[in-house]
Parts: C-alpha cells; sequence; structure tokens
C-alpha cells in the first residue's frame, strides 16, 4: 500500500511540473508575440515621411484567384506595401469593399508611423476594425 501512494504522489508531482511548465511556456510565447507589435524605442525610419494609401479592385482570377479589393502603401512615392488579399487570414480573397481595404491600410499605416515594424496584423485587429468579409 505504501508503494501505491508513493506512485501516486510521484504522478501528481509529474502532472503538475508538466502543466506548470506547459502555461509558463504559454505565456513566454504571448509575451514574444505582444512585443512584436510594441513601437520600436529606436529610430523611426519613417519619421518624416509620406506615407500614402492606395486602394485598389481586382476583378480577374488572374491574380492568385483572388477578387476585391486591396491596397498599396506608398513611402515618399515609393512602393513600399503591396496587399491584394486580406492578410493575417486563410486564402487570397480580397476586401469586401474599397472602405474596407482603405481602412486596413490606413491601419498599417499608423503602425509604421509609430515605429512598428514590420506592421503586421492579426485577425482580431482585423474583426475589432470590422474589415473582415
Amino acid at each position: 500500500m505504501n508503494q501505491h501512494i508513493k506512485t501516486v504522489s510521484y504522478f501528481f508531482i509529474f502532472l503538475f511540473l508538466v502543466l506548470f511548465l506547459g502555461c509558463a511556456n504559454n505565456e513566454d510565447k504571448n509575451d514574444a508575440a505582444k512585443q512584436d507589435q510594441q513601437p520600436n524605442t529606436g529610430i523611426n525610419p519613417f519619421d518624416k515621411k509620406e506615407l500614402t494609401v492606395n486602394v485598389f479592385k481586382i476583378d480577374s482570377t488572374d491574380v492568385n484567384g483572388t477578387k476585391g479589393w486591396g491596397y498599396d502603401i506608398f513611402v515618399d512615392g515609393n512602393p513600399y506595401v503591396h496587399q491584394p488579399n486580406i492578410p493575417a487570414v486563410m486564402g487570397n480573397s480580397g476586401f469586401g469593399s474599397e472602405e474596407k481595404a482603405r481602412k486596413t491600410g490606413e491601419f498599417i499605416v499608423s503602425k509604421i508611423k509609430n515605429n512598428i515594424i514590420p506592421p503586421s496584423v492579426t485577425p482580431e485587429e482585423l474583426d475589432s476594425l470590422g474589415v473582415l468579409n
């Protein structure tokens, strides 16, 4: 009986350690993801630049099967981002409207202006912007 209690005790200690270390590892990943979206504290190379958003319509399936709207971001008139489909979501669909593409492009520009480089976007951010189809 004493051996059985010892075995059960070891099992629960092992289980506790696995759960504890697994949770700690997830917190580290979440912290890393949040840091990716934090402004870089260094000099912002885009501080004095003109950033513009141009929206375009894709109505041909010749472009990766994409239909809808996309956006380009220009820095001082030079192409910087070309986004013909909705970023951060599965598939090659374009945005459902010109307004949704523009809103997303302007959101990305705000990240660039705040020195969040690369200016990635998450599905949650797109959802909060109301731009998902």
